[in-house]
Order: structure tokens, then C-alpha cells, then sequence
């Protein structure tokens, strides 16, 4: 019986499927029924170079991409391979070039120009040459731990997670101190119950990539699950240092602060003192520009004192100013409803609910109010002129 005739897209998927599996001989075999049918599809001839680059035939695998792009220049997963064979068997300039050549005709791709960072700071080793993928003696290219981390995230998408943690292990074989496997590793045991083993992953992650966003918060949450919030506390600092404006981060900040005031600083035994020191200690940093310190002192008072006007008026203008509109209407809405013949925290709380679009609910606090008609009266009408 002839073989089902299928046509070359399905023997491109069903390549893609036997690549994923690492049953390099029958993805080859689809990519070629592809090719057969269409010598002329890129993407075919993409998935051939990749199966011939795994199987360790660089020489065809330069040569197959190389195909690809005579045939189309502009398909950024064509470039995207391409670049990182170059890079794979040592041609680092020639990986630049293309990349290059592909950003002066599609300048508004991003994920390209990242690319090409990325590959201008990596140092490039030649791979030891041989006549086949099972030679005695071959060294695989010094990126090989960079593409098991991308085949292991692909299993993972899948729910292939034995897979996945299978293709991270291999990559730290290669480079221990690679930043994402470890991190990926550990989201892997994390979920299979090993908190230990994720909590050393991640540490190990964090100190090869500190300020990494996704390594710091699995860090971060790794260490409050494991029972060690001071040492969160001091790593959410950190990235919030250099990254100021993270909404997430300072909601993770603001989770461990509370945290803790709640276990060291219960306010018993405290006096008004010290929790106005706290106080005017958030009022002078939040002076100075220093967010982060203030909004510290302020969950200080605040431990000591919940219905610390000064300290939640502090907190909420610190949310505001870092663009946490939602955070900060929530504080404002609680000053609101204990201080209501406050003239600055009506006012400030009908501007939070303006930037957030609540321009009736604003205006309808403002005309209950009934303070300084001149400041009110000018909030009024600069809102209703936003509204018109």
C-alpha cells in the first residue's frame, strides 16, 4: 500500500514532533518528505539544519540554513536559527552580519535586535570538527547548554517535565554556572515537593544572575515557603535598588515588611515614642528621594500603630508616585473612611481616582465635601475639563 500522501506543512509539523523527542533520524526524514514536495520552504529547511546541528553535522547544518535564507531573508525564525548555527560552529561575525543585514529591513523587530546583544556579548569557542555525530572525542560548541535550556523550556510547555528536567541537567553538565537552567531546574522540583533542592537551585541561579526578574521572585518565594523572610526582605530590597518602578516587587516587598513587622515589631511594649520616630523617619527619607527606606519606617510605625495617619498617608503616596494606582487607592480609600473632613486626603484620594478613570466617583466626593471651597472648587473644575 502507498504511503498516506500528506502534505509538505504536515510533514513539517510532524517533523517538529520527532525533533521534540529527540528522534533526530525520523525528523530529518520528515523534513525531507517536506522539502521533496516544496524545495522551497524555509521553515522545512529551518527544522532540517536544527536535526542535522543536534546530530552533530554542522557542516550541513550551515549549509541547510544557508538554503533558507536564499529562499527567504525576512523570516525571523529562519534568522533567529541561522545566527545561533553560526554562532554554534564559531562564525560569530557571520552570525552578526545576518543579523544585521535582516534589522536594516526590519528595523522594528525587537526580539532580533535582543538577539543580536546578546550574541555581540558572548564569547564564541570553535567546536572540534569530526566526520559524525558519535566520533570519540568530540566536543560539543560552547552554546550546547543555552540550546538543551531552550529544548528544555519546549518539553516543559508541553508538560513533559521528566523531559524537561532531563535537557536542564544535561545543560548544567556543560556550564555549572548556567543561570537560567539552574532557575529552571529548581522551578521543577519546586513543584515536584524538593523545596530544598529548588531553594539551592535558586540560590545558585541568583548568584549568576542577581538582578534577572523571574530568578529573584522564584528566589524570593522560595525563601519565604522555606521559613527565611529576612533573607527575602533583603533580597527584594536589592532588586528593588535597581528596579524602582517593579509594581510586583514592592507588592513582594510590602508582603515580607508586614510579615515581619508582625512577627519582631507587634507594637507591645512600644511606645507612642517610638513609633513617631518611625514616623518622622519615613517623612525625612520619603523627603530625600529614598522610597524604599520610607516605606520601611512607615510599615514600622504602622506595626506599632495600624491607624497611623501619617504613615498610612506615606505609604499610599509612595504607591502613588511609583505608578501603583491600585495599591494607593486602597490606602487612600482607608484614610478616606476614618479621616473624612481631611481636606489634603480628600483631594489626594480624588486625584488617585482620576489617573485610575473614576472621574464621577472623584467629583462626587469632591461636591460632598465641605472644605476650602477655593481648592475644592479647582479640583472640581479640573476634572469635569478632563471629563469634556
Amino acid at each position: 500500500m502507498d504511503q498516506e500522501f500528506k502534505l509538505p506543512q504536515e510533514w513539517f509539523e510532524e517533523g517538529k514532533e520527532w525533533l521534540a523527542r529527540g528522534e533526530f533520524l525520523k525528523a530529518r526524514q520528515a523534513f525531507e518528505e517536506a522539502l521533496n514536495l516544496d524545495p522551497y520552504y524555509p521553515q522545512a529547511l529551518c527544522g532540517l539544519s536544527r536535526t542535522y546541528w543536534y546530530e552533530g553535522k554542522y557542516r550541513e547544518a550551515v549549509e541547510k540554513i544557508n538554503e533558507a535564507l536564499m529562499i527567504d531573508r525576512d523570516d525571523p525564525e529562519v534568522i533567529e536559527h541561522c545566527a545561533n548555527i553560526f554562532m554554534a560552529v564559531g562564525q560569530k561575525e557571520d552570525a552578526l552580519d545576518v543579523l544585521r543585514a535582516y534589522l536594516s529591513r526590519n528595523p522594528w523587530d525587537d526580539d532580533i535586535k535582543a538577539l543580536m546583544d546578546r550574541l555581540q556579548a558572548t564569547p564564541v569557542s570553535l567546536p572540534v570538527r569530526s566526520s559524525g555525530p558519535f566520533e570519540s572525542g568530540k566536543t560539543q560548541p560552547t552554546d550546547t547548554a543555552d540550546f538543551m535550556v531552550v529544548e528544555g523550556e519546549k518539553q516543559y510547555e508541553k508538560g513533559k517535565t521528566e523531559r524537561a528536567r532531563v535537557c536542564f541537567e544535561i545543560a548544567l553538565e556543560h556550564n555549572p554556572n548556567h543561570a537560567k537552567a539552574h532557575n529552571n531546574l529548581g522551578v521543577i522540583l519546586w513543584e515536584s515537593g524538593d523545596l530544598k533542592g529548588a531553594l539551592e537551585h535558586f540560590q545558585q541561579a541568583f548568584r549568576e544572575e542577581p538582578f534577572d526578574r523571574d530568578i529573584v521572585f522564584n528566589t524570593y518565594n522560595a525563601l519565604m515557603t522555606t521559613g527565611l523572610p529576612d533573607v527575602a526582605k533583603d533580597l527584594i530590597r536589592l532588586y528593588i535598588q535597581r528596579n524602582p518602578f517593579d509594581e510586583e516587587a514592592w507588592e513582594l516587598y510590602d508582603t515580607v515588611s508586614s510579615a515581619l513587622s508582625k512577627v519582631f515589631w507587634t507594637g507591645s511594649g512600644l511606645s507612642q515614642e517610638v513609633e513617631e520616630v518611625y514616623t518622622s523617619m519615613g517623612k525625612k527619607l520619603f523627603k530625600h528621594g529614598d522610597l524604599y527606606g520610607a516605606a520601611e519606617a512607615f510599615h514600622r510605625a504602622l506595626a506599632i500603630n495600624p491607624e497611623n495617619k501619617k504613615a498610612l498617608k506615606g505609604l499610599a503616596r509612595i504607591h502613588k508616585i511609583l505608578g501603583h494606582l491600585e495599591e494607593a487607592l486602597n490606602l487612600y480609600q482607608e484614610l478616606f473612611e476614618a479621616w473624612r473632613d481631611d481636606e489634603k486626603i480628600i483631594v489626594e484620594y480624588a486625584d488617585c481616582l482620576v489617573e485610575l478613570g473614576y472621574h464621577e466617583k472623584a467629583l462626587s466626593i469632591l461636591e460632598e465635601f465641605g472644605g476650602s471651597e477655593e481648592v475644592i472648587s479647582r479640583k472640581i473644575k479640573e476634572i469635569r475639563e478632563k471629563m469634556s
